[in-house]
C-alpha cells in the first residue's frame, strides 16, 4: 500500500485523466490502464485491511483492530481519501474502454473501526489511571472500583473480570480483617464505611455471609444510638419552643419526635429517659389541643347565637339557651357586635311582646263590655 501523499497523488492524475481523455489514444489507453490498475490495488489493500480490523473487532479486541488501523498509513485516513466523488465517474468510464471497475470500499467496516476509537479513548484513560494506581500500591478498595468501570466498558475482553474477581476476593477478606477491628474499637464511621462498600457496590464475587452479619448488627445498633441522639436534639429544640411560646414549632416538632421514637428500642434505658425528659413537654401539646378546642369550640357557639339572633321565629327560651352556653365559656368573653345584637333583639322581642299583652288585654274589655251591654239589654 502506498503512503498517503502517493495516493492523494494518485487520485490527482485520475481526476486529470476524467477531466481531460474523451477519445483516448493508445498512449493514453495504457496510462490509464496504469492509474486504474493502481487504484484498483489501493482499495484491494484497503478492504483487506478493513476485513483484518472486522474480524478483530467481531472477537472483541477493540485495541487490537484500533493498533491495526493505525499502522501506517493510517486506514482511516486511506479510506477517507479513496473514497472520493468521482470513483462512481471513474468505473463508468475504465467500463466503458473495457477494464474491470473498481470494487466498491467497505465504509460500514470503516464507520466501525471509527466507533470502537470513542469507546477505547475514555477505556484508555481508565486503564493508564488503574496502571497509576497499581504502582501507587493505592487501597484496593479503590482500585476495584476503577476495574469495574473498566470491564464494564471493555465486556468483549473476558480477563479484566478474571482480575476484578481476585481483587474482590482479597479484597473481602481485608474487610472481614477491617470490621473486626473497626468494631472492636467502636470506630463505627469505619463500620459504616464498610457497609456502604459491601451494599452498594457490584460485587461479582459473593461476599462472606458471616461478615455481612457482623457487620449488619453493628450498624442495626449504630443506627438505634443515632436514633437516641437525634431524639434528644428534637427535645431540646422542642423545650426551647416552649419557653418561647412558639406553637406552630412545638406542635411540629412533636411530630417529628414521634418519628423519631420509632427508630429506636422502646425497651431501652436510653429511650425510656429520653421519654421521661418530654413528659411536661406532651402535657403542653395535650394544653395546647385543650385550648384549640376551647376556641373552636367558642367559635361555634359564637355562629350559633348569632344565627338565632338573625331568625325572625327564635323565641326568648331559644336566645337565653344559646346565650347562656356561650356564656359558661369562661376564659372567652362575647364578642362586642354579638353582645350588643343579643340585647337589642331581646329588647325587640320583649317590646313586641308588650304591644301584644295590651292588645290582648284591649280585646278582653271590649269583649267584657259588649258582654255587659247584651246582659243589659236581656234583662231590661
Amino acid at each position: 500500500m502506498a503512503d498517503i501523499a502517493e495516493i492523494h497523488e494518485l487520485l490527482e492524475s485520475v481526476r486529470v485523466t476524467l477531466a481531460s481523455s474523451m477519445n483516448p489514444n493508445r498512449e493514453q489507453l495504457e496510462q490509464l490502464e496504469r492509474l486504474h490498475s493502481e487504484l484498483d490495488s489501493e482499495i484491494r489493500s484497503a478492504n483487506k485491511r478493513l476485513r483484518e480490523c472486522d474480524a478483530l473487532l467481531s472477537d472483541g479486541h477493540r485495541s487490537e483492530a484500533i493498533q491495526l488501523a493505525e499502522q501506517e498509513p493510517n486506514l482511516l485516513e486511506v479510506v477517507s481519501i479513496l473514497d472520493f466523488q468521482e470513483l462512481v465517474e471513474w468505473n463508468d468510464f475504465v467500463a466503458e474502454h473495457g477494464l474491470t471497475v473498481t470494487p466498491d470500499l467497505q465504509i460500514d467496516i470503516a464507520t466501525d473501526i471509527n466507533g470502537a476509537y470513542s469507546e477505547d479513548e475514555p477505556l484508555e484513560r481508565l486503564m493508564k489511571k488503574f496502571r497509576v494506581l497499581s504502582l501507587a500500591r493505592a487501597p484496593l478498595r479503590t482500585r476495584i472500583d476503577l476495574l469495574r468501570q473498566i470491564a464494564k466498558r471493555d465486556v468483549g475482553t473476558a480477563y479484566w473480570k478474571d482480575d476484578l474477581k481476585s481483587y474482590e476476593e482479597s479484597r473481602i477478606r481485608q474487610i472481614s480483617d477491617e470490621s473486626r477491628d473497626a468494631i472492636n474499637n467502636r470506630n463505627y464511621a469505619e463500620v459504616r464505611r464498610l457497609s456502604d462498600e459491601l451494599h452498594k457496590k457490584p460485587w461479582s464475587v459473593k461476599p462472606d455471609r458471616r461478615v455481612i452479619e457482623r457487620i449488619d448488627q453493628t450498624m442495626a445498633e449504630v443506627k438505634k444510638m443515632e436514633a437516641i441522639r437525634q431524639l434528644n436534639r428534637v427535645t431540646a429544640e422542642w423545650q426551647a419552643a416552649k419557653e418561647n411560646g412558639d406553637k406552630v414549632l412545638g406542635k411540629s416538632l412533636g411530630e417529628k419526635w414521634d418519628l423519631v421514637a420509632q427508630k429506636c428500642d422502646r425497651d431501652s434505658q436510653p429511650y425510656l429517659d429520653a421519654r421521661e425528659q418530654v413528659l411536661p413537654l406532651l402535657r403542653w401539646l395535650r394544653e395546647l389541643g385543650e385550648e384549640e378546642e376551647q376556641v373552636r369550640l367558642h367559635a361555634a357557639e359564637v355562629k350559633k347565637l348569632s344565627k338565632i339572633l338573625r331568625s325572625d321565629h327564635a323565641t326568648l327560651e331559644d336566645i337565653y339557651r344559646h346565650y347562656d352556653a356561650l356564656a359558661e365559656l369562661d376564659d372567652f368573653e362575647i364578642p362586642e357586635a354579638v353582645q350588643v345584637r343579643y340585647e337589642a333583639r331581646i329588647a325587640e322581642i320583649e317590646k313586641k311582646q308588650k304591644v301584644k299583652k295590651l292588645v290582648t288585654m284591649g280585646g278582653v274589655a271590649v269583649a267584657v263590655i259588649l258582654l255587659l251591654i247584651v246582659a243589659a239589654n236581656i234583662i231590661f
